[in-house]
């Protein structure tokens, strides 16, 4: 494996040398086999060889020989041919790999964080209470992000490394022979590679629960070598078959006759690995649209009410959906799979609920062989409920849940069973007819976190769990009517979600709703910029760039309830209002340097803190009635969420992006939108550093008066409202009686919000 360290010094000139005296070698021969100079060559020597008028031994043997050594020149220009390119793209691809880590180490060396030897990352800047020190460290987010970016460079170094050494040793393993079949590139090796191992690999599979575990890890190397090579992926699938590809996994998962692994032991472990590298094989090969794999693809759809024995001969066994889902949370599948698949999934479903035989909880438990189909068991990843791990896919897939939230369930066979959208189905709990998502021993169900994902991805255009999301251009007409269609989503969330009692009745989507609440942030302050009717008569399309950046109206009341239902839970008000900061800040830079209306944009922003805090602190009041002591420390923790660096900074101008990373609730990334470049922002204008400045930790200290403790939170959120325009301030130099009347409106605007998140002001309090 290549290392940071290695990485950098590499010598590429021998590599460079190498290339050149390829190019030379292959100029010679294709000389000597093909002619072009005058001189002797194979081509010409084979002619004359047919031509020739051979008598006795020398009509078979002579000749043959002499015909066979003149076409022996061609394999060997396909050899060179072959071996130049490799060696070629290999410099290329490893002069980029290194050029591109010194840039990153760069980079990040300037925010104070070091790369070691290895690619690890971690803070090398003085401390903050030196002198010039910065005001604040790096989290752990930032960091990790750091670390992330190199190791993505050496993983790509690794590979053209391993690809083109493979490729370099089986031509030299050819010791008597020359070989006729070369490679045109690195590209074209990976994939002649990845048929080879697939191949073993099937074979491999035949198996089954004999497997080993050396060669689960000998099985796990390659498919984690393999994972973007779709040669691999379809030859492997295509191979092992629909039937077979189910039977495997079935095997491996629970073999029966009490052979089904500890879940604690090291084959569980193992096992884990084995479902993501599977899954993930299985996801990139239906991306592809060849006649085997649509017929793969089908039949798979085909198998998904059948049941899957086990080799021990039980009669009773888990369908095909139960056993395949678990291989479908990871990876990206296919569009229309994932759309056909989950028709025919909640068809079937929908089919067999019975009042007598029960519902999904009942279908899908299968008392009579509950089987262990998913590793880890019972951790991070639904077990037997197929459509919770649909909806994982779906989490990945943000076209395909799109499209999936906007069709409908037929009726499965049942005359009697009315047509019903998957919305109705999956999302309104309450509705005549709406799923009954299985629940635990406690009676909570896993499955509304995974449904939150689809929704996440559905409505933000991105993977639930992407690690560099970035918002979906808008420049061609089908990127804005994805666009109009994902906001139209987000409609429907915002109206049903616009209630604390209904997001606590789906225990686990909440991070998700919030999640969606920041990437929709620009929208949702559209929408409350709404107040009595006036957007239309104070130019709000113009002030928010609604058209420019597709803004949607969720409707001020359902904009209010869903903001002040997301803002009573701590962790849901840290993402929207670390979203809303961003945002605000965004929109004063978007003025350029017009002072009146980067304040009025701040105003507003002020506004909407006023309503999330406002939710928040009644929330607690609620929560803690009855303990003083325990009210005065959440509220405290109130102004503890403030988590991004110091040096964080919004520039403007041309060609500026327009979203930012939000690090919230530990490792979730969000991308937030931001209003620079949407609403005509002046270019070479920027946002002071202070601007997105966390506030400090503070400590919390056990006043008798818990009033105290409310009115330093309190204070916090004010100043968490008024940072954007303080440091707006301050950097224009408005100040005294000039900024004198701005902060009285702040202070109205910020009271006006708390009073539409207020529903019972200072219940308990």
């Amino acid at each position: 494996m290549v290392t940071c360290q290695e990485l950098q010094d590499l010598n590429l000139g021998k590599l460079n040398t190498a290339v050149t005296q390829w190019q030379q070698m292959l100029n010679k021969l294709v000389t000597l086999a093909d002619g072009g100079d005058g001189g002797i060559n194979a081509a010409d020597l084979e002619r004359k060889a047919n031509a020739a008028d051979w008598k006795g031994d020398n009509a078979t043997v002579t000749k043959a020989f002499t015909t066979t050594t003149a076409r022996q020149f061609d394999d060997v220009v396909t050899e060179a041919r072959s071996i130049h390119k490799i060696l070629q793209e290999a410099h290329t691809n490893l002069k980029k790999n290194q050029d591109d880590l010194k840039t990153t180490i760069d980079k990040w060396s300037k925010k104070n964080v070091y790369i070691d030897a290895k690619g690890g990352a971690m803070y090398a800047g003085p401390p903050r209470e030196v002198e010039g020190g910065p005001k604040e460290q790096p989290s752990q987010e930032v960091v990790d992000t750091a670390a992330a970016e190199v190791g993505r460079i050496l993983d790509a170094a690794n590979e053209t490394d391993r690809i083109a050494a493979r490729a370099l040793r089986k031509h030299a393993q050819s010791t008597y022979d020359f070989d006729e079949k070369g490679y045109t590139g690195l590209k074209d090796a990976d994939a002649q590679q990845g048929i080879e191992d697939a191949d073993a690999m099937v074979k491999l599979a035949g198996k089954g629960d004999g497997l080993t575990d050396t060669e689960l890890k000998h099985f796990n190397e390659i498919a984690k070598y393999h994972r973007d090579n779709p040669a691999f992926a379809e030859r492997f699938a295509t191979k092992l078959g629909p039937e077979g590809t189910l039977e495997f996994w079935r095997s491996l998962a629970d073999p029966g006759r009490g052979r089904t692994p500890d879940p604690d032991g090291d084959r569980a472990k193992l096992l884990a690995k084995v479902q993501d590298n599977l899954g993930i094989t299985l996801a990139n090969a239906t991306q592809s649209h060849t006649r085997d794999m649509q017929e793969w693809k089908d039949r798979m759809i085909e198998l998904g009410d059948d049941p899957v024995k086990s080799r021990s001969g039980i009669p009773s066994a888990p369908y095909g959906f139960q056993v395949l889902g678990p291989l479908m949370t990871e990876g990206k599948w296919d569009t229309a799979f994932l759309n056909k698949y989950g028709e025919k999934l909640l068809d079937f479903e929908r089919t067999s609920d019975d009042p007598v035989l029960g519902g999904p909880e009942q279908l899908w438990e299968n008392r009579f062989n509950p089987a262990q189909l998913s590793y880890p068991p019972g951790e991070t990843k639904p077990d037997s409920d197929p459509v919770a791990n649909l909806m994982e896919a779906l989490g990945h897939n943000p076209e395909a849940s799109l499209q999936f939230f906007n069709g409908s369930s037929g009726k499965g066979g049942k005359d009697d069973l009315p047509e019903m959208t998957n919305w109705d189905y999956l999302v309104n709990k309450d509705g005549d007819g709406a799923r009954a998502w299985p629940a635990d021993e406690d009676g909570k169900s896993t499955g509304y976190k995974y449904l939150g994902h689809a929704l996440e991805s559905g409505t933000l255009g991105y993977a639930y769990d992407d690690k560099s999301p970035s918002i979906p251009p808008m420049n061609t007409e089908g990127e804005k009517a994805a666009r109009d269609e994902r906001t139209l989503l987000m409609d429907r969330v915002v109206d049903h979600y616009k209630s604390a009692d209904v997001i606590d009745k789906q225990d686990g989507i909440r991070d998700s709703l919030a999640n969606m609440a920041a990437g929709h942030i620009d929208s949702l302050n559209y929408s409350m910029g709404d107040w009595g009717g006036t957007g239309e008569a104070s130019g709000r399309d113009g002030m928010y760039g609604a058209e420019t950046s597709r803004l949607h109206d969720f409707g001020e009341t359902s904009s209010t309830g869903f903001l002040r239902a997301l803002a009573s839970d701590k962790d849901s008000y840290e993402t929207v209002s670390t979203a809303q900061q961003v945002y605000g800040a965004s929109s004063m830079a978007a003025q350029g340097d017009n002072r009146d209306d980067a304040m009025n944009a701040g105003l507003k922003s002020v506004r909407m803190h006023g309503l999330l805090d406002e939710a928040r602190a009644e929330a607690i009041g609620k929560e803690f009635a009855d303990d003083k002591s325990q009210k005065n420390l959440e509220l405290e923790k109130q102004g503890e969420w403030r988590k991004f660096a110091a040096e964080a900074a919004i520039g403007v101008g041309v060609g500026v992006a327009t979203a930012m990373v939000v690090p919230t609730g530990g490792a979730a990334l969000i991308a937030v939108p931001i209003a620079i470049e949407t609403i005509g922002g002046a270019a070479n204008t920027q946002v002071s550093v202070n601007t997105l400045q966390w506030l400090k930790d503070h400590e919390f200290e056990n006043h008798d008066d818990a009033v105290e403790g409310i009115a330093k939170a309190k204070y916090d959120g004010t100043r968490n409202a008024m940072t954007p325009l303080l440091n707006y301030a301050e950097e224009h130099g408005i100040k005294g009686k000039e900024f004198e009347p701005w902060a009285g409106k702040a202070e109205s605007n910020y009271n006006n919000g708390g009073k539409m998140g207020d529903t019972d002001d200072a219940r308990g309090w």
